[in-house]
């Protein structure tokens, strides 16, 4: 009897045909028969680091990441000197945002095996999650230097290239490496190159590589998922349903397409299909709380009352950091629509915090930038040499402020394109090399992208710190500067979950910004106030027939009494406020930061430190 549990264990070669035999139940999503598997062959063989890194592994893909790490853990303390497992276990801490901890067990490996490289390859991608780009390109060029055949390196480090807007550098290597039989590096490859086209405005290049994939690798979500986001870019959005439809078509279990069905059909204003989709989602998945998020925008759950209860009974404290946010927003949204205002600031505030977890706030590069255009000797007069027959609208201030509601009134003159939030002005900036070059290199990017017209506007709010450029070498262009009630301006800002300005997550940070767009525009308008027109959201919303005739006769246009009905306005939205502006002008929302004020207690000192502002409070 003694020798009978000896005789249970296997030997390696047949533990890895059981592991095998799991993996292909795995692949076949049959997971319960996976489980079995490991835990059968467990009972005996736990002294394998295959099995039990093999289970690891298994657990980690399945979310199970307690068990994941417990084992990682186990493994890195029976066999030290086998850095496999500190690196997954390192992939896991990533995962979970807690970096410093993944870096500790990462320099623990680099103890044991100093010139390994794929430890290096690890470290190049924990800093890259971390955002440390410069860190991460000296980590992932060390691993090419270690080892120069692994091409998953030189992948890598295209993506991190284009992280941070060398694409020219990335095209390089991926160019050398796009020849070559049909594969998942092959798959990575051109799903980059994908990415590098867009940024280059290639959007037709963008498309014909993306439809390369979903023809030669049959099984590819993400190809009909990524065309998508480019027919979004583009605002096509009908082609975006189309190639989505037939995704789902193909795959109708895979999430991301409901995703973005629903943020197209927000978009187009679709707001019933948009719901549906999100119910959708959380029928598949109960615990989707960027669904949940969603539907508190859109949506008062009257006929779901068991989703609102799930959400409304979740400990968010239990949840990873993207749920909570999403959770914590949307909770912050019901309340708020429930009037019950104390908790509503309470979610606020968790949603905030825990977001400046994940995204340190971007106020000090805000600051940077405007403050290195304000510095350039720019002269105050019109350059005579530049001719432009075309109006140009550049509608700026701070995010909230009612910008989306004022481009859907101009937007109602058909001989209007609305460009949106485009990077036009800053990209042409930072490409030029002499600034009289820049009204050229805008409108070139213009004439690429858009129809012709007679009028363009021009909604990025930040371009508020051009203003002096626009003023000398933009003829025919008109600023139209936005402001709200400051303290009503900054709740909405910090109501709102941005996921590309993360200074709206600190309210400190967001009323720095605010007076500091407010001193700046008040010293640009005593220069060029020839040129720019301040609207008032409150104004307009209180007196719309008084108030939208004052900007339709500042720009020089014939009346038309369609502007005083904005909300009919079929345009596609691609904001924060595109369920705003499809109702009626209304002004429920004036003074509702009072219900917030010990909330914002913060951001209300800051404001009334300037004369100025505090009166407009």
């Amino acid at each position: 009897m003694g020798t009978n549990k000896k005789n249970m264990q296997l030997s390696n070669v047949e533990i890895m045909k059981q592991i095998e035999k799991a993996r292909k139940f795995q692949k076949a999503r049959m997971f319960k028969e996976a489980e079995k598997v490991y835990s059968d062959l467990l009972t005996d063989n736990g002294d394998s680091f295959d099995l039990a890194y093999a289970y690891a592994l298994f657990s980690k893909d399945l979310k199970n990441f307690v068990l994941a790490k417990r084992l990682l853990v186990n493994l890195t303390k029976k066999f030290p000197s086998n850095i496999k497992s500190f690196i997954v276990l390192s992939e896991i801490l990533t995962i979970e945002n807690r970096l410093l901890e993944a870096e500790q067990v990462l320099l623990l490996a680099k103890n044991i095996a100093p010139m390994n490289s794929d430890l290096s390859y690890n470290f190049a991608r924990l800093y890259w999650s971390g955002k440390s780009f410069d860190l991460s390109l000296k980590n992932i060029d060390k691993a090419i230097d270690l080892n120069k055949n692994i091409d998953i390196y030189k992948i890598f480090k295209a993506d991190i290239l284009i992280s941070i807007n060398q694409v020219d550098k990335a095209l390089s290597i991926l160019e050398v490496m796009k020849s070559g039989e049909k594969n998942k590096k092959q798959l990575q490859i051109k799903n980059l190159l994908s990415k590098i086209y867009i940024r280059k405005k290639r959007f037709k290049n963008a498309e014909e590589i993306l439809f390369e994939l979903v023809n030669e690798y049959n099984h590819l979500e993400i190809g009909y998922l990524n065309l998508s986001d480019l027919y979004v870019l583009t605002k096509e959005l009908d082609k975006g349903i189309s190639i989505l439809k037939i995704g789902i078509s193909k795959f109708p279990e895979y999430v991301p397409f409901y995703k973005n069905l629903a943020t197209i059909y927000k978009n187009k204003g679709e707001f019933n299909k948009a719901i549906d989709c999100h119910l959708l989602i959380i029928k598949k998945n109960k615990f989707d709380f960027n669904s949940y998020y969603e539907l508190s925008i859109i949506y008062d759950f009257k006929n779901h009352e068991n989703d609102l209860n799930l959400l409304l009974n979740t400990n968010i404290n239990k949840l990873n950091l993207s749920s909570k946010i999403y959770a914590a927003f949307a909770l912050a949204n019901i309340f708020h629509k429930k009037k019950e205002y104390e908790k509503g600031a309470f979610f606020l505030k968790v949603a905030n915090d825990e977001s400046l977890k994940k995204s340190k706030s971007s106020y000090e590069l805000r600051i940077k930038n405007a403050e290195f255009v304000r510095s350039l000797d720019i002269k105050k007069s019109k350059c005579k040499d530049i001719i432009n027959s075309e109006q140009l609208i550049f509608i700026v201030g701070m995010p909230r402020s009612g910008s989306t509601l004022l481009e859907n009134i101009l937007s109602l003159n058909n001989q209007v394109v609305d460009m949106g939030e485009i990077d036009f002005l800053e990209e042409s900036f930072k490409e030029i090399k002499d600034i009289k070059d820049i009204f050229a290199s805008y409108k070139n990017k213009i004439n690429k992208r858009f129809e012709a017209a007679s009028c363009f506007t021009d909604k990025n709010l930040f371009n508020f710190i051009y203003c002096p450029i626009i003023y000398r070498y933009f003829p025919n262009a008109k600023i139209i500067h936005c402001m709200r009630n400051p303290m009503d301006n900054i709740l909405s800002m910090y109501r709102t979950n941005f996921r590309n300005q993360s200074f709206t997550y600190s309210l400190i940070d967001i009323a720095k910004l605010y007076v500091y767009h407010f001193d700046v525009m008040n010293e640009y308008k005593k220069h060029y106030g020839e040129i720019i027109f301040e609207y008032c959201y409150e104004d307009l919303v209180e007196d719309p027939k008084i108030q939208i005739p004052k900007i339709i006769n500042w720009l020089g246009w014939e009346w038309d009494d369609a502007y005083l009905s904005p909300h009919k306005n079929k345009r596609n939205v691609f904001t924060a406020s595109s369920s705003q502006v499809r109702k009626k002008i209304y002004s429920s929302s004036i003074r509702v930061w009072r219900e917030y004020e010990k909330l914002l207690t913060p951001a209300i000192d800051i404001i009334n430190s300037n004369i100025h502002l505090k009166e407009r409070i």
